[in-house]
Order: C-alpha cells, then sequence, then structure tokens
C-alpha cells in the first residue's frame, strides 16, 4: 500500500467507530504487528518503531525472540495498552507518511500521555510543535479547564502549567465559571484555587516593590491633577488581587476611566506612547518573573 493510500485511509479518527475494522497499518514490508487495545492492528517496520522509543524497542526484542521459539508463520507481535485511534495518531509521527493530530482534546492528551510512556521525546517535541501552530490554540480560555485536568491525570507537566497560567486570564469565581464547575473535577479546581492563591501572594509582594521603585520614570514624571499618579498605583494593587486585569486593554480601560473622572484638566491622558510601553514592559517583566516562580513552586512535583 503506497504512503498516498495510507494517508487516504488514516485521516484522523474523531472517535473510535471511525477507525475502520481491517488492518489499520498494511506495509507489504512489514516485519511486526502492533495490536490495539480494542483489537485493531498495525502492521509496520519495526525498525522506525525502535528509533523512536527504547520501550517499544525492548517490547519488540521480546517479541521477537518467543516468536522465534515458535513455529507459527505469522509475523511476531505486540500488545499495546493504547486504543486503535492513539496508535494511529502516535504512528503517524514515527512512521514516513502525514502526521495526524486526533480532533478531540481527551485523545490529544492521551497520545501526548503515549509518547510520555513510550519515552519518545523527540516525537513529543514534534507533536507539541503541531499543536503550538493552531488556530485557535489548544489551549485557551475555553479549554483551559479541561485540558489541565486531563494533564493532572495524564502527568503532563507542560500542558498543566500551560492550562494553569491561561486560567489567569479570566476570573475564577465561582459565578464567572458557571457550568464549568460541573464538569471539572473537584481536585483540579481545588489545584487551580491553590495556585491561583500562591500567584495572587506573589504578585502583591513583587508588586508592592514595583510601586516603589519599578516604575518608569517616563511614567512618573507625567503631572497629574491629584499630585501623584494614584490610578497608576491602584491598577497595579488590582492585578495582585485579580490577575486577569494584567491586560493592555484593561490598562487602558483604566486610564480611560481616570481621565473621564478627573474634573481638573487632569493631563494623564497626555501620557506618550513611549512612557506606556517602557511601563508595560517593565509591568511584564515583574508577572512574568513572579508566575515563573510560582510555577516552579507549584509544579515541581507533577
Amino acid at each position: 500500500m503506497s504512503a498516498q493510500t495510507v494517508t487516504k485511509v488514516f485521516s484522523p479518527p474523531s472517535n473510535l467507530r471511525e477507525i475502520p475494522e481491517n488492518s489499520l497499518f498494511d506495509d507489504p514490508d512489514a516485519d511486526i504487528i502492533l495490536r490495539s487495545c480494542d483489537h485493531h492492528e498495525f502492521r509496520v517496520l519495526k525498525h522506525n518503531v525502535i528509533k523512536a522509543s527504547p520501550v517499544l524497542q525492548e517490547a519488540i526484542q521480546s517479541a521477537l525472540s518467543s516468536h522465534t521459539a515458535s513455529t507459527t508463520p505469522s509475523l511476531p507481535s505486540v500488545r499495546l495498552s493504547d486504543s486503535g485511534a492513539t496508535l494511529s495518531s502516535l504512528l503517524s509521527f514515527i512512521l514516513p507518511m502525514p502526521s495526524v493530530l486526533p480532533s478531540t482534546i481527551e485523545q490529544t492528551m492521551l497520545l501526548l500521555s503515549a509518547t510520555q510512556k513510550y519515552q519518545m521525546e523527540f516525537t513529543k517535541s514534534s507533536i507539541r510543535a503541531v499543536i503550538a501552530s493552531q488556530d485557535p490554540p489548544f489551549i485557551r480560555q475555553e479549554t483551559a479547564l479541561r485540558v489541565y485536568s486531563l494533564a493532572q491525570t495524564h502527568g503532563l507537566r507542560q500542558e498543566a502549567l500551560h492550562a494553569a497560567r491561561t486560567t489567569l486570564t479570566f476570573s475564577f469565581t465561582l459565578e464567572d465559571l458557571g457550568d464549568k464547575l460541573g464538569a471539572t473535577p473537584l481536585v483540579d479546581l481545588h489545584g487551580l484555587w491553590k495556585y491561583h492563591h500562591r500567584v495572587q501572594t506573589y504578585l502583591a509582594d513583587d508588586l508592592t516593590a514595583f510601586k516603589t521603585t519599578g516604575v518608569p520614570s517616563e511614567m512618573t514624571g507625567q503631572p497629574c491633577s491629584y499630585g501623584t499618579l494614584t490610578w497608576l498605583g491602584e491598577y497595579i494593587r488590582s492585578i495582585a488581587e485579580s490577575p486577569a486585569l494584567f491586560d493592555i486593554t484593561e490598562f487602558h480601560m483604566f486610564l480611560l476611566h481616570h481621565t473621564s473622572a478627573s474634573h481638573h484638566g487632569c493631563k494623564c491622558a497626555n501620557i506618550s506612547s513611549r512612557a506606556i510601553r517602557a511601563f508595560w514592559m517593565a509591568l511584564t517583566n515583574v508577572v512574568h518573573d513572579c508566575m515563573t516562580r510560582v510555577s516552579i513552586d507549584v509544579f515541581r512535583n507533577i
């Protein structure tokens, strides 16, 4: 079967029912059979699989030893604990054929988990690169809670961290989470709550220091009707209380509210774009450094 034909047969299955009943990969030169937990066969060249995974290399060598001692004419086979959908996608990143990602969050996380189980570091990096190129992003506000929960289940530290940081971009309250609460295990919600609390604690200290010595002079040199840039201090403090406010749009809304409420000809509306860029860059460095420290602290054991 040609590579082109295989590509047509193995377009990404969105669920197990879309997988054909016959052998999923049927290389005429195959010298090993990989069997999924749901009884699908993958006839492939062992060389490609062995190069990709030391774990599968050991399993294949064991199967070859057992097969040599038997009299059966069939190819040696290795039974794996993964589904046909997971193996189909996994092999597409190993064999000389177009790579295919699963169509659901759950199957994508199972795919990454399989690369971790089989110690396929290069393959895992390749899959993550494809995931990172998706539009819309794989991990975003709408998917962050689900990805975090699955990442915790499968021990995927990078995805858990990315998803946790994404949850900082929206309000993490009972009212705002709404029906998402029922779909997320309580243990994961509790873990995220601790993460948010730790971020807020770290930010409170770091931003207090930033207000005192870190705000660029381009920003503080602008005269204000109130004598000091009180509104700027309030905005910086608000980020610690709600990290979702760390957003350039929120900052401009804060500034607009201040200048609109002033009846004394406040000149804060004239702050230059250069001053704002300098301030935002300095603030971004503080916030990102803080989140990095929290991530190391909270996720070191995943």
